[in-house]
């Protein structure tokens, strides 16, 4: 299920992911909007980390800009934390099974029970440079799980 906190913001995300023209409201309407809206978004990359083997095992990347799904997946017999600056640093949106896990009032980490999954979508701005950025990832559990995806800018010429 869509969890609908920080709703402003998260609708102003949608609102731009899917480019949306009209006026986008606060108001009681937005907890019934936004998981619409979610679900009509197409995330444009996926990052899927699997939680297996007390190891994330990582596939794909992202470009910045680009509406993105991570795709947390847990195929092993514990519970996993995902926790990452990126949660500090841009706005998401969750849907599936996992536990929001809060510190002083901000996100800090996503656990995920054994056999779940769960989704993370975010947009994250242009760096000022035209670098690869490297978002990196851990598990608040088990401290050796850690991780890491890129955020790449790319372009095309013909």
């Amino acid at each position: 299920m869509m969890k609908a906190r920080r709703v402003w913001t998260k609708l102003q995300l949608m609102c731009v992911a899917m480019g949306a023209i009209g006026v986008c409201t606060v108001g009681m309407a937005d907890f019934v909007l936004m998981p619409a809206m979610a679900e009509l978004a197409i995330p444009e990359m996926t990052i899927h980390v699997t939680m297996k083997n007390r190891a994330y095992h990582v596939t794909g990347h992202t470009s910045p800009g680009a509406l993105t799904a991570i795709v947390l997946r847990n195929e092993d017999t514990v519970t996993h934390g995902f926790s990452s600056p990126l949660f500090r640093q841009t706005l998401v949106i969750t849907e599936g099974d996992a536990e929001e896990i809060r510190r002083r009032g901000h996100i800090f980490s996503y656990h995920v029970d054994p056999g779940k999954t769960a989704t993370i979508y975010f947009k994250k701005s242009s760096p000022s440079h035209h670098e690869a950025v490297q978002v990196a990832f851990w598990c608040d559990i088990h401290a050796q799980m850690q991780g890491e995806f890129l955020v790449v800018e790319t372009t095309s010429e013909i």
